[in-house]
């Protein structure tokens, strides 16, 4: 007679599963990744306007974050 209790095989396999599916994002994130970083620092012109671009929208966060702090 079988219980109705936890298996746990299946549940190994689940996770695996999950495991697998969670690695398979990392490695396009991380593709994701060095695609951006590539263009971003290419010798080219647009990877130039590219690191502008970045620098300009970083100052403006940390503006952002100091008026914010300073608010509080």
């Amino acid at each position: 007679m079988k219980t109705c209790g936890p298996n746990p095989l299946q549940d190994a396999l689940e996770l695996n599963a999950h495991v697998r599916g969670l690695k398979a994002l990392l490695e396009f994130q991380r593709w994701q990744i060095e695609v951006l970083n590539d263009r971003l620092y290419a010798s080219e012109s647009g990877g130039t306007a590219a690191r502008r671009l970045l620098a300009l929208k970083q100052s403006e966060a940390e503006s952002s974050r100091r008026q914010r702090s300073s608010r509080s």
